[in-house]
């Protein structure tokens, strides 16, 4: 027995919190992520000024870097595709000509699928974890020059 119109769009409803929830859960790991490699940022340029080893700031922007992949990756991997499904049911609930669209549908096998490029762009070049990333190289690099050189 196939879903009426009536109770495929209480399933969208449905299915909208359950992923709302997944942005959230993911939402949470990725600001833990960041404070985690913050912290290590951080330690990174205090062990620089400590041990007075400039070449130790080199740390800070491998954790800066690491932190930008790492985002990605995460999003790039599990949180995408649950943006696109997002966007699809939200554009057929307010569409009023649509004709159906299939139920929980992460695979997009039913729906548009986003191209290679698209994809690796809304996932690695988001401008809140790259603008961040950048800063806290360039910071490290200012921080380099700060560092004493000397044993």
């Amino acid at each position: 027995m196939r879903p009426n119109s009536d109770e495929r769009l209480e399933i969208l409803k449905i299915e909208m919190s359950l992923i709302q929830g997944i942005f959230n859960k993911y939402d949470d790991l990725i600001f833990r992520n960041r404070n985690w490699f913050i912290t290590i940022w951080v330690g990174a340029i205090g062990l620089a000024f400590t041990l007075k080893n400039p070449t130790l700031t080199n740390l800070s922007v491998l954790a800066s870097a690491l932190y930008w992949f790492t985002e990605g990756l995460m999003r790039y991997q599990y949180w995408y595709k649950y943006v696109v499904r997002y966007r699809a049911v939200r554009e057929w609930i307010n569409e009023s000509d649509a004709s159906c669209i299939s139920v929980y549908d992460l695979t997009n096998h039913f729906g548009d699928r986003a191209g290679i490029v698209e994809r690796i762009r809304n996932s690695f070049f988001k401008l809140e974890p790259s603008l961040l990333a950048v800063i806290l190289v360039a910071c490290a690099v200012v921080a380099q020059a700060m560092v004493p050189s000397g044993p």
